[in-house]
């Protein structure tokens, strides 16, 4: 199992109060097929979601948890070129994709928080 010191969550959608309203209006009002899956999971249609808080939280007493948007990740993450969303773990050596945005889109791959929390966990103890 890889020791983590950093897990990165990163939505396919940029950050900002003006980017996150013209995506909520793409998705809900114009229907746009702009849907980023991680948001889905971590967001109702007009809250976050109180199971993602905690599962954050709970990751926090372990790792250093950073949520971003594709906007915001750092330049070490940006070299990598990762299709987003993802999550992505850093050890003291290297970037590990934990879930790629194929993971979030094929079937039997996480579509709520629950299933997400239990699947991270999984692929932890079994790279």
């Amino acid at each position: 199992m890889k020791q983590f010191k950093s897990v990165y969550f990163i939505y396919d959608a940029d950050g900002g109060l003006w980017n996150g309203i013209k995506y909520w209006i793409n998705k809900n009002l114009l229907k746009k097929k702009s849907a980023c899956e991680l948001c889905d999971i971590s967001h109702s249609k007009f809250f976050v979601r109180f199971e993602w808080l905690k599962f954050i939280k709970e990751l926090k007493q372990q790792y250093k948890v950073k949520v971003l948007h594709r906007n915001e990740i750092p330049k070490n993450i940006q070299d990598k070129n990762y299709q987003f969303p993802c999550v992505i773990g850093e050890t003291e050596n290297e970037l590990i994709e934990i879930f790629s945005k194929i993971a979030f889109i094929d079937y039997g791959n996480p579509t709520n928080v629950k299933e997400l929390k239990e699947q991270f966990f999984k692929k932890l103890t079994n790279p």
